[in-house]
């Protein structure tokens, strides 16, 4: 059986994205006869008892996320696995860990989101956000999987896709949710905070999925918020939530394609720099503003425009591209 070493770390500061949409590739090549096992730095307590309730393996790598890998840090964690494939996501993971990890003798998948290195080189180069068949990417890369069609869900999502093309927009959105990813991004709150204070949120239910973020950081934020505030710690069934949420505000990171999936519409936040391509790429693409006080009511009020937007993602996101992406894994996808 080929075996599948996936490399993603996870804290307050960088979030938990990497991780989570490792998961979801792990079930997949676990689904198509590979054997996954993810490795990896795992600082946000959530997400350990996230893990805890899968059956994949996950082993646990001491310290913090550092701004560069160390390459012999990244052989390290290979030691011993013998692994037929190497998966690495994290923007700390250089073009020297590419090198490092080909000449260890496995093939290679880099998970990318905005062209942030001046080579790459892989066997598979894989960047699921909008607009990355315009990137140049240079190096030695086999086989690109590029745009939504590959975005990295987890089987929940597609299992719930048949409730979302079910969905009936009418009237005015009544129950909002807002995520920020799995970090600490209190410090965008105050800015969110604003356009939660609209008169035309009273009597609506406003879900905040807390992620990193202290729950007192988030009342003191939405204190003059009308709608009443439910606060999330965690999340165990995301399908569920987003179906049963109207209207999102939520930041540029992969909730975007979980929306997207289950025909949500959404307003983006950009809490970090490498958000920037998918937040810009969506608006151009028409599929989802950024948030503003205009948009905000706009999309509240207007129960057709929340349908427009909705059909948008769900023909763009069908829920199968971590299966895509594992049947490449599988077929052995190497440059020789």
């Amino acid at each position: 059986m080929t075996s599948l070493l996936i490399c993603a770390d996870a804290s307050p500061a960088t979030g938990a994205g990497h991780v989570m949409r490792c998961l979801a590739l792990a079930l997949a090549a676990r689904e198509v006869g590979l054997a996954p096992r993810l490795v990896g730095r795992m600082t946000v307590p959530w997400l350990r008892e996230r893990l805890a309730k899968t059956d994949i393996r996950v082993t646990e790598v001491d310290g913090s996320v550092p701004v560069r890998e160390n390459p012999q840090d990244l052989l390290a964690r290979m030691d011993g696995t013998k692994a037929d494939w190497l998966a690495l996501d994290g923007y700390h993971f250089g073009t020297d860990c590419h090198k490092a990890a080909r000449r260890a003798g496995c093939g290679l998948l880099v998970i990318d989101d905005y062209n942030h290195l001046p080579e790459y080189h892989c066997d598979i180069l894989l960047n699921q956000n909008p607009g990355s068949d315009d990137f140049v990417y240079k190096g030695g890369i086999g086989r690109k999987l590029l745009g939504p069609k590959y975005a990295l869900l987890r089987p929940e999502f597609s299992a719930a896709r048949r409730k979302a093309e079910q969905r009936v927009f009418s009237g005015s959105a009544r129950n909002i949710l807002l995520t920020l990813g799995g970090g600490d991004c209190s410090a965008r709150l105050e800015h969110i905070a604003r356009h939660c204070a609209l008169p035309a949120l009273a009597g609506c239910a406003l879900t905040v999925v807390a992620g990193a973020m202290p729950e007192e950081n988030i009342r003191t934020a939405l204190k003059h918020c009308p709608a009443r505030l439910e606060i999330l710690r965690s999340v165990d069934d995301m399908p569920a939530l987003l179906l049963a949420t109207d209207l999102c505000v939520t930041a540029g990171g992969g909730t975007c394609w979980e929306l997207c999936c289950l025909g949500v519409p959404f307003l983006t936040v950009e809490v970090a720099e490498n958000q920037a391509g998918i937040v810009s790429g969506l608006q151009k693409r028409g599929f989802t503003p950024m948030l503003t006080e205009e948009n905000f009511c706009r999309f509240m009020d207007d129960a057709e425009l929340r349908a427009h937007v909705a059909s948008l993602g769900l023909a763009m996101v069908s829920g199968e591209g971590a299966f895509a992406v594992a049947h490449c894994i599988k077929a052995g996808n190497r440059i020789h």
